[in-house]
């Protein structure tokens, strides 16, 4: 990965940050995304799924899916930065479909520079079967701006 000169946060800020994306992110909070592991440049996510997230097949919706690897990769890139981000573009692959259980979203910072960040999503069934994956681009904006860190 490239660095793009910031300071990655410490132990307080990263834990922080989870906590604020656990307790105030309200869409997340509406689809019941979990914050399980943060780390500069690395987060876990987790869902549980639950009626609200399947599609018309009794599947896990798409967006279920998107969503959870936005938040994901988003978190890794702020857990990295330290400042404001926002998705600039992302694509999604999905590989499997879930009925049930949790599903896991393993995100990582795979470049950045000053101004933009990529980031890929992994998520996996609670079997450990790889159900979809994503990659995004991301707007750093340079100016401290998120009210957590």
């Amino acid at each position: 990965m490239t660095d793009g000169g910031a300071e990655a946060l410490d132990r307080e800020q990263l834990d922080r940050l989870a906590s604020y994306f656990d307790e105030e992110v309200t869409f997340s909070n509406h689809i019941k995304v979990k914050v399980g592991e943060v780390d500069p440049g690395y987060a876990v996510l987790y869902i549980d799924a639950d009626e609200i997230h399947f599609n018309g097949n009794g599947t896990l919706h798409g967006g279920v899916y998107t969503s959870l690897i936005d938040n994901a990769m988003g978190l890794s890139v702020s857990s990295l930065v330290g400042l404001r981000t926002a998705t600039t573009q992302m694509n999604v692959h999905f590989l499997g479909a879930v009925r049930e259980g949790r599903i896991t979203c393993r995100s990582e910072v795979l470049h950045r520079t000053r101004r933009t960040a990529t980031a890929e999503g992994r998520v996996y069934d609670e079997e450990g079967n790889l159900v979809a994956i994503g990659t995004g681009a991301f707007r750093i904006f340079e100016k401290q701006g998120n009210p957590i860190v």
